[in-house]
């Protein structure tokens, strides 16, 4: 296994890893304590670090990927920007003739996984 991909899965590991205990302890703790004041609002950003740690894990690792890696990921984050933006754009049109609200913290999920099928799709294009 390459260093890059080994730095890249450790980073990952870590990052989501954090992340879950942070939720967690910030969940336990903003259930006792309530929404008054400053301190609950901070504490309900705490769980973006490691998701920030975590996109510069992909911004090292996508450095070290060469030409036609680039290439791909490029096509299939453009297919992925009109996929996710398309939709959510459409959505909003039905949210006004009474469909549920999207709340937005499923976009970034939505990105991910649309990242993900686009990529499995484009790298076959290019097999």
């Amino acid at each position: 296994m390459r260093p890059a991909v080994k730095k890249y899965l450790r980073d990952t590991i870590l990052s989501f890893a954090t992340y879950g205990v942070v939720l967690f302890s910030v969940n336990f703790f903003l259930h006792g304590y309530g929404t008054d004041g400053w301190l609950p609002v901070l504490l309900a950003l705490l769980p973006v670090l490691p998701i920030l740690y975590f996109a510069r894990s992909v911004i090292v690792f996508a450095r070290s990927w060469d030409e036609l890696q680039k290439q791909i990921a490029f096509e299939a984050t453009l297919t992925t920007f009109f996929i996710v933006g398309v939709g959510s754009f459409t959505y909003g049109f039905l949210e006004g003739v009474g469909f549920p609200g999207l709340q937005t913290i499923w976009i970034m999920p939505m990105l991910i996984g649309v990242q993900g099928i686009a990529m499995v799709f484009i790298k076959r294009k290019y097999a």
